[in-house]
């Protein structure tokens, strides 16, 4: 029960968060310029749309993808909604690598290149593993990859909560924004990884 109240606070917080950094967005489709892009032309607006719509797509598979009573119940519907959470990681992908070069934190980029890369990888690695029927591999590697895409919102909590910290520890400000933006996708990863290695040791042992 405490396991099950813990995943509802987090989804709520999640997609909360995304809701409130989400809707001011829509200003960029109607002013002059985009956010961390300059001058709005047509590719470039598109680019953007793409991003987002693609982003919300993500995050609202992910959820159902995630859930258990959904998975196991309805497994038709899962691998209709995974093949739609591929899909749209894939364009979210893609648009990312237009924009990326244009970020407003260059000190980041380095680790949103890997992070974006690292998304592309585990859902590569995600279809690979389905195909050949290891669903565990298949449930780890889907979980790798919605970790990358929710470090684009995950960012923000740091950037909004807990930058201060980082500063304070690295007075250097491209030091911070840089071991900062690493922290939010690879300490996760880390842990996961982590715990799945030592379960599959328990078990062997």
């Amino acid at each position: 029960m405490l396991k099950k109240i813990a995943i509802a606070v987090f989804w709520l917080a999640f997609f909360g968060f995304f809701l409130y950094k989400l809707i001011p967005k829509y200003k960029y489709l109607t002013n002059s310029s985009l956010e961390h892009w300059g001058d709005k032309a047509t590719f470039d607006n598109s680019i953007f749309a793409l991003h987002i719509f693609a982003g919300i797509i993500v995050y609202c598979t992910a959820i159902l993808q995630f859930t258990p009573s959904i998975r196991n119940k309805y497994i038709s519907f899962h691998r209709k909604t995974g093949k739609l959470y591929i899909l749209s990681s894939l364009l979210c992908i893609g648009s990312l690598y237009v924009m990326l070069p244009r970020t407003g934190c260059t000190a980041c980029m380095p680790s949103q290149y890997i992070v974006t890369s690292l998304w592309l990888l585990f859902i590569i690695l995600a279809f690979y593993f389905i195909k050949q029927r290891k669903i565990v591999l298949h449930q780890r590697m889907m979980i790798s990859s919605f970790i990358c895409a929710a470090y684009f919102v995950t960012i923000r909590v740091i950037d909004a909560f807990a930058m201060g910290v980082f500063n304070s520890i690295f007075p250097n400000e491209s030091t911070a924004f840089l071991i900062s933006d690493v922290f939010v996708w690879l300490v996760p990863l880390l842990l996961f990884h982590l715990y799945w290695l030592i379960k599959d040791k328990k078990q062997t042992a």
